[in-house]
């Protein structure tokens, strides 16, 4: 006889929540929606006893590290988490705590499809948004765009120092370079960037995060 999975929805997201308690449903899935608090939860948590718990991390409402903890010590069940800002470390964390399944509100029909054969064959579940974002790491990203625009290390430190305002007579007494030489980088910066002058330098800083508009705007080189 094929087991019916329980399955408790945790999201304050009326219509995702929905959404997805509708999918599981229709799977056979045997779906409880969880009252929009922690204590609501828990509590039907511990008169469910379900196979899998799905968290929202939402606006915080549902702790999903307080949630793991707890189901630790009623019956074992399965997390589900449900994220669109989940980020590499978290994501090695809760790993680390025993969830295999993740997913985010741009998860398409046909990734829970996979999703439901992953839950049933025990096997690990994260959707492409989710895999790209976990992926990402933004010092090789930056690698590849200097190396995109043929940008080198010394170029690199020349842009940050202007972005935080420093003249070409500053910058060279910093890099131990001549003024002309500043100057000459100054020029090959700008042409490789595209840009006319020095704001054009800053934006590419503070989008490539090497300042923050905030080090920028209360710097008192400007």
């Amino acid at each position: 006889m094929k087991k019916t999975f329980k399955i408790i929805i945790a999201s304050p997201r009326f219509l995702i929540s929905n959404g997805i308690a509708s999918f599981f449903s229709t799977k056979g899935f045997e779906v409880k929606m969880s009252p929009i608090s922690q204590d609501g939860l828990e509590r039907l948590i511990m008169n469910e006893t379900p196979d899998f718990v799905l968290i929202d991390d939402k606006e915080d409402v549902f702790k999903i590290e307080k949630t793991i903890a707890f189901l630790s010590f009623t019956k074992p069940a399965k997390s589900i988490v449900l994220s669109d800002s989940l980020q590499q470390v978290r994501f090695q964390t809760l790993s680390k705590v025993g969830v295999k399944h993740f997913i985010s509100s741009a998860i398409s029909e046909a990734e829970m499809h996979i999703l439901i054969e992953a839950i049933i064959q025990h096997q690990a579940f994260e959707d492409s948004k989710i895999n790209h974002q976990i992926s990402y790491n933004p010092q090789e990203e930056f690698k590849n765009i200097c190396a995109d625009l043929n940008i080198s290390e010394r170029e690199v430190e020349i842009i940050k120092l202007i972005a935080e305002g420093f003249i070409n007579k500053e910058i060279a007494d910093k890099l131990f370079l001549s003024t002309h030489t500043v100057n000459t980088h100054r020029k090959n910066i700008m042409n490789k960037l595209g840009v006319s002058n020095a704001t054009g330098i800053v934006i590419f800083a503070v989008k490539e995060k090497l300042i923050s508009p905030k080090d920028f705007l209360f710097s008192s080189k400007h």
